[in-house]
């Protein structure tokens, strides 16, 4: 795990616990409280994987199972806020067709699995403008396509099993990738309460900001940054 990881996941672990201590106010928030719980599992991962024997805190390089693994998040997270504008428009039909969850894709055929993310893909691009409430920008749909090419590319390397998923060193990077993607939506979406619970907003803007642990001596006035 690079210094530039263990940054953030510090970062992660700090915002989270101002989230928990402040549930009470965003638990409601069905959209707000999707994203909560996709940080926590994606922390939850990361911690495991640095207790697992070998971790080394070293760069890597993409996988197969990598780039499977993060377009398969991609195609669950987004689905999963695409289900909730389909239930709140009373769309059975489109709540049903992305009814869809990580442990069925993990199990398909390279054949099977490209094809079904390129039409997830698909049906979540074309309702983009209709999923902007819910926190799904153009960065996260381009963030989609790029997983899904990337899996492309690496399909013909040997498979790793399925069950050593999110448990190796090399699974890190693409979770702390999935880690930016949520907060760049909490980012937008802590707007919500900036003039009910300024408190609240100010102490999750503080607990975002991050600062560089390898640096934490350095006196030259560089102001940390928000990732």
């Amino acid at each position: 795990m690079t210094q530039k990881e263990e940054n953030y996941l510090t970062m992660a672990n700090v915002t989270l616990q101002v989230l928990n201590a402040n549930k009470s106010i965003w638990s409601e928030q069905s959209v707000f409280s999707k994203i909560v719980t996709d940080i926590e599992e994606d922390v939850h991962s990361i911690n495991s994987a640095i207790n697992s024997a070998g971790i080394k805190s070293t760069g890597v390089t993409a996988t197969k199972y990598q780039t499977a693994d993060a377009a398969i998040n991609c195609a669950v997270k987004y689905s999963g806020l695409a289900q909730i504008h389909a239930l709140e428009t009373n769309n059975t039909i489109l709540f049903d067709e992305l009814k869809i969850s990580a442990w069925s894709l993990e199990r398909l055929t390279d054949q099977q699995l490209i094809p079904t993310l390129e039409h997830i893909y698909s049906r979540i691009n074309a309702l983009k403008d209709k999923l902007k409430p819910y926190g799904v920008s153009k960065d996260d749909l381009e963030l989609f396509q790029k997983h899904i090419e990337n899996f492309k590319q690496h399909k013909d390397q040997p498979r790793v099993v399925i069950a050593e998923r999110k448990g190796f060193n090399n699974a890190i990077p693409t979770l702390i990738m999935e880690l930016k993607t949520s907060f760049f939506k909490l980012d937008r979406l802590i707007k919500i309460w900036e003039s009910t619970n300024e408190k609240f907003v100010r102490d999750y803007e503080n607990g975002r900001t991050v600062i560089p642990l390898g640096a934490r001596h350095k006196k030259d006035g560089t102001p940390p940054a928000q990732m």
